[in-house]
């Protein structure tokens, strides 16, 4: 997401998230998203690239560009010739009117589907953003719910509007604050630590982070921060994420740890995503 204002990436272009400690009948750690489990990417995988007039660094995985460790972009983000995106990033490609059509493969499972109604329903009772069955071949700008693994616990997604089948890829243990995750990066969100003012309030701790990963953890300039910084936004990466040793990558400013639980919207990442689709 581009940098956020009340937590959020707007990228923040895009809010972040505080309130609601959503239950599920997920594994425990479901939360650990992409972002937080992925194992050590070999250097090879690791790709330069820009994105919206920002050099940025991305992993090419099983034919994918994973950017931020779970959102995925296209050939033609990257390469500068994106004719769908407007210029300015993510934060600018809203969905039209703060609706978003959407399908569930049928392969996904009861369990999922279920997660993925719950998810749903955050975004409609504390949101400007509706997320409305796709019913027509003329609502052909909407979002995919794809099963992924059936043994993981993460999921990625494209990234905000930008019209045709977009993707949300879901494992089977995901919890569903991971799903309201992924989808916020569907309607423009990035992650909070990726802010542009993020070194006022967190360090970042280069030595702990898996070779590869480094640049999922650089400030991602080519946005608006939107409201304040909230390292408990839904958009929030772990302490741990990519962490090669086990100690934390993500640090409070002032030296010590945060203890970070992902259980859903936070008051900032409401106000965010209202900024970004007011009504």
């Amino acid at each position: 997401m581009k940098k956020k204002s009340n937590g959020l990436l707007y990228p923040k272009a895009f809010a972040l998230l505080a309130v609601l400690a959503l239950s599920s009948c997920d594994k425990n750690n479901e939360e650990m998203t992409t972002e937080a489990t992925s194992k050590p990417t070999i250097n090879e995988n690791v790709k330069k690239g820009r994105l919206n007039g920002q050099d940025i660094t991305y992993i090419r995985k099983d034919g994918l560009n994973f950017f931020q460790g779970d959102i995925v972009l296209t050939d033609e983000q990257l390469a500068g010739n994106d004719t769908k995106q407007q210029k300015g990033g993510a934060s600018y490609s809203r969905w039209p009117q703060g609706i978003v059509y959407y399908t569930i493969a049928s392969n996904m499972g009861s369990i999922n589907k279920d997660k993925i109604t719950a998810a749903i329903k955050e975004y409609s009772d504390k949101t400007n953003v509706k997320w409305v069955p796709k019913t027509s071949w003329l609502q052909w700008n909407y979002v995919d719910f794809i099963f992924g693994s059936s043994t993981g616990a993460d999921g990625w997604a494209n990234i905000g509007y930008r019209g045709g089948r977009q993707v949300v890829s879901l494992d089977q243990y995901i919890s569903i604050p991971s799903v309201m995750h992924e989808m916020g990066h569907s309607i423009g969100l990035y992650h909070e630590h990726t802010r542009q003012d993020r070194d006022q309030y967190v360090n970042i701790l280069w030595d702990n982070i898996q070779s590869g990963q480094e640049g999922n953890f650089s400030k991602y300039s080519s946005g608006e921060d939107i409201g304040a910084f909230d390292i408990n936004s839904l958009m929030m990466y772990w302490s741990t994420s990519y962490s090669k040793n086990g100690l934390a990558t993500i640090q409070k400013a002032d030296g010590s740890d945060f203890t970070y639980n992902r259980t859903g919207f936070t008051n900032t990442d409401i106000a965010t995503i209202n900024k970004m689709y007011p009504k």
